[in-house]
């Protein structure tokens, strides 16, 4: 038996996702569909695969090539499209003499290939289609006997319409009627043999699982219905009868959150978006770095289940309280003491998680360096922030010398290990008074003094500074205990990754409240105070401009974001009282 796989098409559903990946090599649960129909033919007993390639042909002949498999596969390179029949004439020369199982290069099902080939065999047919019944692809014109009629024509009387699989198997006779070097569909072949009398047989198949992959919703949608399942399973042993699903409150990122939940238990999707491009993807960093962190024993939500090129990451339920919000109720001493644990968490979270760090694994930039603090910090603040949020149309060049010597200040005495990057109030989960991780998935080689200044400057817990300047020492005398010596140029660094993290909050908060996003405006005014009263208790020659332009800021500030603040203050103490 032999069946060849289609797989040269151009994708112009999947558009712009397939201009740097062919369908065929899309994934679902980290598999490519590809790799996913040549097992099962392998498994269902053929003993040859055929796949024909045009778009992206290199593509796919790199990744055949670069695997090993159970049965042979033999590649075929069309010059221009051929089209499904004429793809199977141009492969000819590969043919034994038998029929032949045909299959669509971007179709997920459970179809059983070989039962479709026997019933071929036993029938005589010339082809045999695979059917189902969807309404929203059912074109197909079946009689009561199987017997096919017309595709995408008026159904004739007393006939059913089906939808066509993608799945087939053609004779000999069959295939040695498709003329040959011209383009030629499948479609096109049976018309032709029914107006020749040939025998055109239909298979209608209940309950079976089958996805044409060929859009964007349909891919996502045959992701969730495999991933979903074997989530679940590596969560509670178990693949759950149903599940509900909740959308929960979305974070700075475009990213969508949901809670997915049955009697047994829980977890949480998050849908990075489609990310065809070999290079690494948000999903990637969040897969690969979480099952780092894991084996390093940080605590962070488990990674369950995770897709690359789909987005979908599944992880643990750690529940709904961020330590911003438990924080709020807490007496200071209490807050103290947690905050305490959190900052040996962090050290941990440093120097363990930086052990065997791959940097490919890093989505963004694999350290943070001066480039990066330049583009990504202070450019950002200029950006989004001064000339986004609060339009004040300044040229950033005047303020380069502050921006330089804030970036190697930061990094002059800097305590590298692995920086989360985003490591406050709202990125830490409460789960039965246990702290966990989340959103790490842009950790990269950095200095702990970010990671620290974004724990305690972070405005959403709003820490005193007096319990910041307690906490600080309690970081460094942790230090000094794990034989890290501390000088002077760690506490300089400290203060500039302060300030750089400061340029970052103000560019985020300003980008997202200019994109409409809730619940951000309000912390803008104590961000900018808080960089201000850095600013000027450093009385820093070099950054004179900076603290101008940051007074000049504070007055530029809208009315909303003022009204906002105080509402947020005064919701703040009557919490705290």
């Amino acid at each position: 038996m032999q069946a060849m796989i289609l797989a040269a098409g151009l994708g112009t559903r999947l558009r712009p996702h397939t201009e740097v990946r062919p369908k065929p090599l899309f994934t679902i649960g980290g598999v490519t569909l590809l790799e996913r129909q040549i097992h099962t033919l392998a498994a269902a007993g053929f003993e040859s695969v055929i796949i024909n390639t045009c778009h992206l042909a290199q593509e796919i002949h790199r990744f055949v090539e670069g695997k090993s498999w159970p049965v042979p596969v033999h590649l075929r390179q069309e010059k221009t499209l051929l089209d499904s029949a004429g793809a199977v004439a141009n492969v000819a020369d590969l043919l034994d003499g038998s029929s032949l199982l045909v299959v669509n290069g971007d179709t997920l099902t459970d179809i059983d290939p070989r039962a479709l080939y026997e019933r071929h065999l036993e029938q005589k047919n010339a082809a045999t289609l695979a059917l189902i019944n969807r309404p929203e692809f059912n074109n197909v014109s079946v009689d009561g006997n199987g017997s096919i009629h017309a595709f995408r024509n008026p159904t004739p009387a007393g006939m059913q319409r089906l939808a066509f699989t993608g799945m087939q198997v053609v004779s000999p006779d069959a295939i040695a009627a498709i003329p040959n070097g011209a383009p030629y569909g499948m479609v096109d072949l049976y018309r032709d043999l029914i107006q020749t009398g040939a025998k055109v047989q239909g298979v209608t198949l209940d309950h079976c699982l089958w996805f044409d992959c060929g859009t964007e919703e349909r891919y996502l949608e045959a992701s969730r219905t495999l991933m979903i399942p074997e989530a679940f399973r590596r969560a509670i042993g178990s693949a759950p009868e149903t599940v509900t699903t909740e959308r929960l409150k979305g974070d700075g990122s475009d990213r969508q959150w949901s809670r997915l939940s049955t009697p047994e238990g829980n977890l949480i999707c998050c849908e990075h978006g489609i990310h065809s491009h070999v290079s690494t993807g948000e999903a990637a960093a969040m897969i690969h770095i979480g099952t780092h962190l894991q084996t390093q024993e940080i605590p962070v939500s488990p990674i369950l289940h995770g897709d690359a090129v789909s987005g979908l990451v599944f992880v643990a339920d750690a529940g709904n309280t961020h330590l911003a919000d438990l924080a709020k109720t807490l007496p200071e001493d209490k807050v103290e003491a947690l905050y305490q644990t959190l900052i040996e968490t962090l050290i941990r979270f440093s120097q363990q998680g930086i052990q065997a760090f791959n940097t490919q694994w890093c989505w963004q930039t694999p350290a943070y360096d001066k480039n990066m603090i330049l583009s990504m910090e202070c450019r950002y603040f200029m950006d989004a922030f001064i000339n986004g949020y609060l339009a004040m149309n300044e040229d950033p060049s005047p303020y380069q010398d502050a921006f330089n010597h804030i970036a190697e200040s930061a990094l002059d005495g800097a305590l590298t290990g692995l920086m989360h990057r985003d490591f406050q109030s709202r990125n830490i989960m409460m789960d039965d008074s246990t702290p966990v991780i989340i959103d790490f998935q842009g950790a990269r080689r950095g200095p702990i003094q970010y990671d620290l200044a974004s724990l305690l400057i972070d405005p959403y817990a709003q820490l005193s500074e007096p319990l910041q300047a307690r906490l600080l020492t309690h970081a460094t005398r942790t230090l000094e205990a794990q034989g890290i010596p501390i000088d002077e140029k760690i506490h300089t660094s400290y203060t500039f990754c302060a300030i750089a993290r400061n340029l970052q909050m103000l560019g985020a908060f300003g980008n997202l409240t200019k994109k409409g996003k809730p619940g951000f405006e309000e912390h803008i005014p104590q961000a900018l105070a808080t960089l201000e009263n850095r600013l000027k208790n450093l009385n820093d020659p070099r950054l004179e401009g900076l603290f101008g332009l940051v007074k000049n800021a504070k007055k530029n500030l809208p009315p909303a974001a003022r009204w906002s603040h105080l509402e947020s203050g005064f919701a703040n103490a009557h919490r705290r009282s």
